[in-house]
C-alpha cells in the first residue's frame, strides 16, 4: 500500500489481515499457529515458517476485559542449542511486522535463525493483528489551491473524529494502544513461548517500544539490536535535525561536479525554491495514480517542505532531491504536483499512526527545544507535521512523566544509527547509551532512516554476532559511495564522457559517485 507523500506520519507498511481468525475466539495467553509459506518479495526461493497468533487483554490493567490477537510469524531454528527467540518490532507506529519479513530485513532473519528463532511480531492494531485498526474515509482537499498548514491540520481533525467514532462504535478503547500496553503484549508473548528471555530486534518507532520493554521487563531482555533509536522522549521530531542532513548533502553537491556547476548551493536552491512558492505558488501537472489522468495542482512552500521532509527517508529518495531541486529551480515542477496529488486524495493513515505517537507525547524540554528550532531550519513546522497539534483531536493522553525519563538498564544493546537519518539522528542513540553501561554504537556512515546497516552483509553480521552474545568491537561502518540521479543529464553526452562513467537507470537518469 502506497503511503501518502504529505499526509504519512510514519515508515510504516501495512498488510492484509485475511488469516487471521476472528478475535471473538480469542483467550489471553494463548498461541495458535499453522504452517506459512515466507514469499520474499524479491522473488527468491520461499521460506518455511509459522503463522501464529496471541490473544493479550486490550487493557493489562483490565484482565478480565475485552481480548485482541497478535499476529507474528515465526521462522523456526534447527540449532540444538537455540538462543533467546528474537523478536523484530517494526517501525511506524503502523508497520507491520510479517510484511517486512517478506522484504529486505528476511536476509538477516535468515542468519539468525541459524541460532535462534525468529518471531516477526505485528504489535496490536497493526498488520495481520485484529483488530487492525485502520480509518475509514479519504482526504479530499482542493487542487486549485496550495496546501497551508490550518487547511491540513482542519483535514486531519476531521479524519481523527471519524475514525474515533468508527472504532468506538465498535468498542475499541483507543486509549490502550500506546506504547505501555503494547510493551506487556512482549512480555506476554515470552511466558506463551515458555521462554525466560527474549532477545529484541527492532526499527525506529520498534526501538521506542524496545526500550519501554527494557524499562518495565529487564529481566526479560537477554540483548537487542535497535536500528535508527527514538528513546523515551523522541517521539516528537526536531527540526533542527533535518536541517542537519540538509546541510550534508549540500556538501556531497558540493563535491559531485556534475551538479556543483549547475547548482553551487543544494541549500540555496532549496531557500531559493521555497521563497518563490511563498511568494508566488505555482500551477503544474500532476499524474493521478488511482486514473493516470493528468490534473493541474496548486503548490506552494509547505507542499514543499513536506515533500522534501519525506524525501528525507532513504538513500534512493536522498539521491533524488538535487536533481528535483535543478528541475524546480528551471520551473519544472511535475514531480512536486504529483506527490502533493496523491497526497490530497489519500486514505486516512491508520489510528496507531496516532494514539502510540499522542500517548508518547514530549517533555516541556523537548517541546521547548522544538519551538526554538522553527525559525532556523528550511523545513519549520513540517519535521513532525501535524505532531503534536493532532493529538487533542484523538482524545489521547500522553502516558506520565516516568514514560519520558532516561532509561538506565544493564542489558546488551547494540545501538545503530546513521549519518543521513533526519529521523532518528544519532544524537538520539548518544543520549540513551548514556543509560546503558553495556550498550555499544555503531555508526552507519551515510546510512538513512530506511534499513541503515541491516541491508549490508557486513551490517547483518555485526547485527548476528551481537545477538548471539559475541563482542562486537567496530564503531562505524561504511556504505558504498553515495550518487545522485539527476533528471535529463543522461541526454547530455559531452558531460556524461567529461565524467567517466555514467550509470544509467531505467528512469533514463544518470547516477554517479560523489
Amino acid at each position: 500500500m502506497r503511503r501518502s507523500v504529505l499526509l504519512g506520519l510514519g515508515l510504516a507498511a501495512v498488510c492484509s489481515a485475511q488469516e487471521s481468525p476472528p478475535v471473538a475466539t480469542a483467550i489471553p495467553g494463548r498461541i495458535r499457529s499453522t504452517p506459512f509459506l515466507l514469499q520474499p518479495r524479491d522473488g527468491s526461493a520461499r521460506v518455511s515458517a509459522e503463522l501464529g497468533w496471541l490473544a493479550v487483554p486490550e487493557n493489562h490493567a483490565r484482565p478480565s476485559g475485552p481480548s485482541i490477537e497478535l499476529a507474528f510469524l515465526r521462522i523456526r531454528t534447527a540449532a540444538p542449542r537455540p538462543g533467546a527467540p528474537v523478536v523484530w518490532l517494526a517501525g511506524g507506529p503502523g508497520g507491520s511486522g510479517t510484511h517486512d519479513a517478506e522484504g529486505q530485513i528476511l536476509p538477516l532473519f535468515l542468519e539468525i535463525s541459524q541460532f535462534a528463532d525468529v518471531i516477526a511480531l505485528d504489535q496490536r492494531g497493526m498488520g495481520r493483528s485484529q483488530p487492525r485498526l485502520d480509518c475509514p474515509g479519504r482526504f479530499d482537499l482542493p487542487l486549485d489551491q496550495p496546501m497551508e498548514r490550518d487547511l491540513v491540520l482542519a483535514a486531519f481533525r476531521e479524519r481523527a473524529a471519524e475514525c474515533r467514532e468508527f472504532w468506538s462504535r465498535r468498542g475499541v478503547d483507543l486509549a490502550s494502544y500506546n506504547t505501555n500496553e503494547s510493551a506487556r503484549d512482549i512480555e506476554d508473548l515470552r511466558r506463551a513461548l515458555g521462554v525466560p528471555k527474549l532477545a529484541l530486534l527492532a526499527g525506529s518507532y520498534g526501538t521506542h517500544l524496545a526500550l519501554a520493554t527494557i524499562r518495565l521487563f529487564e529481566s526479560s531482555v537477554d540483548r537487542a539490536v535497535l536500528f535508527g533509536v527514538q528513546g523515551p522522549d523522541h517521539m516528537e521530531r526536531l527540526p533542527r535535525d533535518f536541517q542537519d542532513v540538509l546541510t550534508q548533502i549540500d556538501q556531497l553537491v558540493k563535491r559531485t561536479p556534475l551538479l556543483a556547476e549547475r547548482m553551487p548551493s543544494f541549500l540555496g536552491a532549496v531557500q531559493i525554491v521555497l521563497k518563490k512558492l511563498e511568494r508566488e505558488p505555482e500551477g503544474a501537472e500532476g499524474v493521478d495514480p488511482a486514473t493516470g489522468e493528468r490534473r493541474m495542482v496548486t503548490v506552494g512552500k509547505f507542499d514543499l517542505q513536506c515533500f522534501t521532509r519525506n524525501l528525507l527517508a532513504s538513500r534512493d529518495q536522498i539521491s533524488r532531491l538535487p536533481g528535483l531541486y535543478l528541475a524546480m529551480l528551471r520551473g519544472d515542477f511535475q514531480e512536486l504536483a504529483s506527490s502533493s496529488l496523491t497526497s490530497r486524495h489519500s486514505s486516512s493513515p491508520p489510528a496507531v499512526d496516532f494514539t502510540m505517537r499522542c500517548s508518547s507525547g514530549a517533555s516541556p524540554a523537548r517541546r521547548e527545544k522544538v519551538r526554538a528550532q522553527l525559525s532556523e531550519t528550511v523545513l519549520g513546522i513540517a519535521a513532525d507535521f501535524p505532531m503534536p497539534d493532532v493529538c487533542d483531536a484523538w482524545g489521547i493522553s500522553p502516558l506520565g512523566p516516568d514514560f519520558r525519563a532516561p532509561i538506565s538498564s544493564n542489558v546488551p544493546v547494540l545501538f545503530v544509527s546513521g549519518t543521513l537519518d533526519a529521523h532518528t539522528p544519532p544524537s538520539n542513540a548518544k543520549e540513551v547509551l548514556a543509560g546503558f553501561p553495556n550498550g555499544r554504537s555503531l555508526l552507519v556512515e551515510g546510512g538513512a532512516h530506511c534499513l541503515l546497516g541491516f541491508s549490508l552483509p557486513k551490517g547483518r553480521k555485526l547485527a548476528t554476532r551481537f545477538l548471539k552474545g559475541d563482542s562486537v568491537s567496530t564503531a562505524r561502518l561504511s556504505t558504498p559511495a553515495f550518487g545522485f540521479l539527476i533528471p535529463g543529464i543522461a541526454r547530455e553526452s559531452a558531460i556524461a564522457a567529461e565524467f567517466g562513467r555514467a550509470l544509467r537507470t531505467p528512469q533514463g537518469y544518470l547516477g554517479f559517485p560523489q
